[in-house]
């Protein structure tokens, strides 16, 4: 009776397997081909004479760079090969939230960090204190490089970690004008006996015009004796900064010294580009020229591409048009719907056409009522009829 039930068994496992091998035979083959690679950044080598090598950077530009003319800030960063991947994804992200403009990236790759990062000798170890050499390197070479073969618009941001972060400091002190703002991630201010922090106070004695942006983070799982000396150079700052330096400092939780700068990275680019965001105060007490002002003003800083996030304009616009604020919501989705022209979204024409049309000003109406119509039948958007329907309601013909 058991070797019966074992024989059976074993023939249907045979049968199952045969089922699925002939199933696995009978599966239709799905042709697949390459399509191309997904690049992240160029790789630049550049004959140092500052540093007596030849030096490698990573350059990686945001969406929509090749096929528009706009001029873009660029962020610098020590230990490109580690940074630039969380980098790029960040700015990403942050470029599509409108909590910062797009930006280049450009990252310096590591031979010697603590040769080249640190600001002085330390006893005990002769490969240090290059940071002159390194700071001649970015001032004079990379940065040149950069600006000449790519549209910049002059608003720089350098970034580093640990000693990178302590290269921030130095360099920040030593050339004040080089870059409007900083990130400085878990920094290695312990350095020679916390040098920078007995530096910084009579240099911003001397510099009380100085303007700038400075973010500094560490995890809070980090060395002690790395949080208390960043601390006690923060506190240095904050007393001791003209009201034109603005200074961020936060310690993330759960975040050690290798796994913090992701995160210190991203609240460092939205503390640096705060000011791209529509003030509430516009929102709550709109007036079409203080509007009007802000978006110019962070194009003018920033770059032709910066924008607000569509969750700013299209809401805001359309709070205006309930209001019978036309012209008011006209200036608002006019400009949405310029800033958001490379993701052609019908939507953001008829968003448009209907405040025209509201308004009275139907010709207008029309031709983005039209343009809304034709984006809809290139891109397969399901509300074409509408935008057919809204162009003969108004005494138009469809192209």
């Amino acid at each position: 009776m058991g070797k019966r039930y074992l024989v059976s068994f074993h023939l249907l496992v045979v049968l199952v397997l045969a089922g699925l091998w002939a199933t696995a035979r009978a599966a239709p083959v799905v042709p697949v081909k390459a399509a191309g690679r997904l690049t992240l950044a160029k790789e630049f080598h550049l004959a140092s004479a500052a540093l007596g090598d030849e030096r490698t950077i990573l350059v990686s530009v945001p969406d929509g760079y090749d096929t528009s003319k706009a001029r873009y800030p660029v962020i610098y960063l020590l230990d490109g090969m580690q940074n630039i991947r969380h980098a790029a994804g960040t700015r990403d992200v942050l470029v599509r939230s409108g909590d910062m403009p797009p930006v280049i990236l450009v990252g310096l790759k590591s031979v010697d960090r603590t040769l080249d990062m640190t600001p002085s000798r330390m006893t005990g170890n002769p490969q240090s204190g290059d940071a002159a050499k390194l700071l001649a390197h970015l001032r004079d070479e990379v940065i040149p490089f950069v600006e000449k073969h790519y549209r910049t618009n002059g608003y720089r941001v350098l970034a580093g970690h640990s000693l990178g972060g302590l290269f921030c400091a130095y360099a920040w002190m030593k050339a004040p004008k080089l870059f409007d703002a900083e990130i400085v991630m878990s920094p290695a201010l312990w350095w020679n006996h916390e040098e920078m922090a007995k530096e910084v106070g009579p240099f911003l004695e001397t510099h009380p015009k100085l303007k700038t942006s400075l973010y500094f983070g560490i995890g809070a799982e980090d060395g002690q004796g790395m949080r208390q000396e960043l601390r006690r150079f923060v506190d240095t700052v904050k007393e001791a900064r003209p009201s034109n330096v603005r200074v961020g400092y936060r310690e993330f939780d759960g975040e050690g010294h290798m796994s913090a700068p992701l995160r210190i990275f991203y609240r460092g680019v939205k503390f640096i580009f705060a000011d791209l965001r529509l003030p509430q105060g516009i929102i709550d007490h709109f007036s079409t020229g203080a509007f009007l002002a802000h978006e110019h003003m962070i194009q003018d800083k920033y770059g032709a591409a910066a924008r607000q996030a569509q969750e700013i304009y299209v809401p805001l616009g359309l709070q205006l048009m309930q209001q019978g604020r036309y012209e008011a919501a006209i200036a608002v989705l006019r400009r949405n719907a310029e800033a958001y022209a490379d993701n052609r979204y019908p939507r953001n024409n008829a968003w448009l056409a209907s405040a025209y049309e509201k308004a009275g000003r139907t010709s207008e109406a029309l031709a983005e009522y039209r343009r809304a119509y034709r984006l809809a039948v290139e891109t397969g958007y399901g509300e074409a009829e509408n935008y057919r329907r809204k162009i003969i309601e108004l005494g138009g013909r469809v192209d």
